[in-house]
C-alpha cells in the first residue's frame, strides 16, 4: 500500500442540497475541494437513491474527494477503509459494504462515487452521514435506525469527528487490493447473517467476505457471490 500526506481542510456549508451533489459541482466548474461538511442537507441520498433522513445540526453529513487516487481500478475499496476509519472512531461495526452499526441498527453509512474533473479524469467522491444526536426517527425507520445519542446518552459534536476523520485519513494506506484493507475492516465486520437483495432481486443471508472483498451469501441453498464493485451505485463517468 501507498501512504499520502492528505490535506485536511474542511469546507463548512449551513445547508446544501447534497454534499455529494455539491462536490460534483465544484468539480465541474475546476475547482477540487478536500472536504464539504454542511449542517444539514435537504436532498441528502444513500445507497440505491435512498433518501439520507437529518435534523439539522444533528447528524455528520460530509463529502471528502480523493484526487491522488483518481482513476483507481477498485474505488468501492476507498469507501470501504474511510467506512473503517469512521467505525474506529465512533467504536461501531461494519456491515458490508459500507454501514456503520450498532446492535443491528444502522448509524450511519458510506456512499463511494465517481465524479469527473475538468481533465476527465474519475474522482473518488465518499460521502459520509453519521446519526450523532437524534433522539428519534421516523417510524418507516425507527426499526433499523440510531444515532450515537440513543445508543450512548450524549451529544457528540460533528466537527470533533469530522476532524478526527479527516486527521486519520491524512495518513491513509491507499487499499489497492482487498487483501490490504481486510485486517483493519475484518476487526469491525458485523456482516454474517444481514440479509441482502442480490443484483437479480433475491434475497440472500450474509456468510463471509471473499478474497476480494466480495459478499459470500448463501440463497436457496447455494452459494452466490456479489462483488464489491456493486455497492458503486453513483455516476461512473468515464
Amino acid at each position: 500500500m501507498m501512504t499520502t500526506a492528505l490535506p485536511t481542510e474542511i469546507e463548512v456549508l449551513a445547508a446544501v442540497d447534497s454534499t455529494q451533489l455539491e462536490v460534483s459541482r465544484r468539480l465541474a466548474m475546476g475547482t477540487m475541494p478536500r472536504a464539504i461538511r454542511a449542517e444539514t442537507q435537504v436532498s441528502g441520498k444513500g445507497r440505491f437513491e435512498r433518501v439520507w433522513h437529518d435534523e439539522a445540526g444533528q447528524s455528520l453529513l460530509m463529502s471528502i474527494t480523493f484526487p491522488e487516487w483518481a482513476d483507481h481500478k477498485a474505488p468501492w475499496l476507498i469507501g470501504m477503509g474511510v467506512a473503517a476509519a469512521a467505525a474506529g472512531i465512533i467504536h461501531c461495526q461494519l456491515q458490508w459494504p459500507n454501514d456503520l452499526v450498532i446492535g443491528g441498527r444502522k448509524v450511519g453509512g458510506v456512499l463511494t462515487e465517481l465524479y469527473p474533473d475538468g481533465e476527465g479524469r474519475r474522482i473518488p467522491v465518499i460521502g459520509i452521514g453519521i446519526n450523532l444526536n437524534q433522539a428519534s426517527f421516523p417510524e418507516a425507520i425507527a426499526h433499523r435506525a440510531t444515532s450515537l445519542h440513543l445508543e450512548r446518552g450524549h451529544r457528540t459534536e460533528a466537527a470533533a469527528v469530522a476532524e478526527e476523520l479527516m486527521r486519520r485519513l491524512a495518513q491513509f494506506r491507499m487499499p489497492r487490493e482487498w487483501e490490504d484493507l481486510k485486517p483493519v475492516w475484518m476487526m469491525y465486520d458485523n456482516t454474517p447473517g444481514k440479509r441482502y437483495q442480490v443484483p437479480t432481486g433475491e434475497i440472500a443471508t450474509a456468510i463471509a467476505l471473499g478474497p476480494m472483498g466480495e459478499l459470500i451469501a448463501s440463497l436457496d441453498g447455494e452459494t452466490v457471490q456479489v462483488m464489491a464493485a456493486d455497492a458503486l451505485f453513483g455516476p461512473v463517468t468515464s
